[in-house]
């Protein structure tokens, strides 16, 4: 049996390495499930045989977005695998940021061009990672609204989402400085004018299929945004209702009043992240 299993993990690696196994569409939001040790071994030893930057990190992201996916569903099954789950996502997201930090400038016009291309790839990857995130939110929030989840599954699913936007944010932020940084690169080696170099970059990004992928996100994000106002209106609704209830205690009238209190504070920060975000990814078009 050992044998087998191990003549199995050698074909695996051979096909990945050469690079003939059929990519995962990271366009598709994972699926709410636990993880099992074989699809988490097998996606540990693709990772750890990719030796190319780029790809290690594509393939990061979708193993944290499956994390992400398995914490919405432990979030409501099991608290102790939930928070494990929470910790894999943030190793996966650092190690991705590793990554990122590794991939060094060209000392040429020709390789500082190729570099803008890979950082703008990246880049598209990490904002659609973003997108992720939310989508999943979206989807546990719609799932705990239907199952009528406690006010501590919802809180505990609350802040790991808060700290995952955070995490998130900064993780662009980076992105971005590894593009600036390539900017200034490519424009020292390459003697552009700051107008040739704008007009080059909106052909890097519009080559690599970033401006068209957010005109897409744009779109996903606005109905994401209207989605997600709409669930914490309807939890805002019905904790005002039940302040009318004159058989509440006064704890009970206390954790209806700071359920109102967060999700409208959630749905004021969702607004503020949807801007956020725009923003970023316009000024990600500046030289």
């Amino acid at each position: 049996m050992k044998n087998i299993i191990s003549l199995f993990m050698m074909a695996f690696l051979v096909i990945g390495t050469l690079g003939f196994v059929v990519a995962e569409d990271s366009d598709v939001v994972p699926v709410a499930k636990k993880i099992g040790f074989f699809e988490n071994s097998l996606d540990r030893i693709k990772l750890a045989f990719t030796f190319n930057k780029e790809v290690r990190i594509e393939r990061t992201l979708d193993m944290a977005e499956k994390r992400l996916a398995e914490a919405e569903l432990l979030a409501e099954e099991n608290p102790e695998a939930y928070d494990l789950a929470q910790e894999r996502y943030d190793n996966l997201i650092a190690r991705a940021e590793e990554d990122l930090a590794a991939i060094e400038s060209g000392d040429d016009a020709e390789t500082s061009e190729e570099d803008l291309a890979m950082i703008a790839r990246i880049q598209n990857r990490f904002e659609l990672h973003n997108d992720v995130a939310d989508e999943i939110y979206i989807r546990a929030r719609e799932r705990f609204e239907m199952n009528n989840a406690s006010d501590e599954k919802l809180e505990r699913f609350e802040m790991f989402y808060e700290r995952t936007s955070e995490r998130n944010a900064l993780m662009q932020g980076k992105v971005i400085a590894k593009r600036e940084a390539a900017i200034e690169m490519h424009k020292e080696m390459s003697n552009m004018s700051d107008e040739e170099l704008a007009t080059f970059l909106e052909e890097v990004e519009e080559r690599q299929g970033l401006t068209a992928d957010r005109e897409v996100r744009q779109d996903k994000l606005d109905v994401r945004v209207q989605k997600a106002t709409e669930i914490k209106r309807a939890v805002v609704e019905k904790a005002r209702a039940s302040l009318i209830d004159s058989g509440l205690s006064v704890q009970e009238r206390l954790q209806a009043k700071e359920r109102i209190l967060e999700e409208t504070q959630a749905m004021e920060n969702l607004r503020l992240r949807a801007e956020a975000s725009i923003k970023n990814e316009l000024g990600g078009n500046n030289a």
